[in-house]
């Protein structure tokens, strides 16, 4: 099972809180379910059973599978937001901010690899019945790099070359993005390895250089 995304540790003096653990325990092993069997698929039952919780503590904490869903949709969402933005260094060239931010997706999708799971269910999965999750804080994290763009565009930074517009740059980056944490979260089942840091700020400079000159 994947390390749990959030933990917020108690002072020493006080004793562990056993309903602190038993949420914990619940979205960790809803987030397995959804990773794996999807949201139709998943029963509350079936998750208090995984967590060895009888099914009335879970409704304790939940009252529907919606709402458990939407909680971890938001345990995940937060992880994947902080663990870029803690890559991202601030003031960065458009280089340095962009490979923290494909190596802050990378380094998340390894440590929690039900979580990049999870995403792509959300993203590619069938949406019938599904819950609508807020996606604000991964929103914020798309404005920045846009913005991020805009910026070394405006000042000369970096001159895209003839054809070639914002909009394609930022897609195009992005589609780098997925791809890596596409293949990184399929890579141990194929055997293969996941992709190193110096492999993906190679490929970053790669596109880069397809789409401008950077004077950085």
């Amino acid at each position: 099972m994947a390390p749990q995304l959030r933990k917020v540790p108690a002072p020493e003096s006080a004793p562990p809180d056993p309903a602190s653990a038993n949420e914990q325990r619940i979205l960790q092993h809803a987030l397995h379910s959804f990773a794996v069997r999807g949201y139709a698929a998943t029963g509350l039952r079936a998750i208090a059973a995984d967590a060895q919780l009888t099914a009335p503590m879970v409704n304790y904490y939940f009252k529907t599978k919606e709402a458990l869903y939407q909680r971890v949709g938001a345990m995940v969402m937060d992880g994947l937001v902080a663990a870029v933005a803690a890559a991202c260094p601030e003031g960065g060239t458009l280089a340095q901010v962009l490979t923290g931010n494909l190596l802050g997706h990378l380094q998340f999708g390894a440590a929690h690899p039900e979580a990049v799971r999870f995403l792509f269910g959300l993203l590619y999965g069938p949406e019938e019945g599904r819950p609508v999750l807020d996606m604000t804080g991964y929103a914020a994290v798309l404005a920045r790099i846009q913005k991020c763009f805009d910026r070394a565009i405006r000042s000369g930074a970096f001159v895209l070359h003839a054809g070639v517009t914002r909009a394609d740059a930022f897609e195009l980056y992005q589609g780098l993005v997925m791809s890596l944490v596409m293949h990184d979260a399929k890579a141990p089942k194929f055997g293969k390895p996941t992709t190193e840091p110096r492999i993906a700020s190679r490929r970053l400079g790669i596109l880069l250089a397809g789409l401008g000159t950077q004077h950085e």
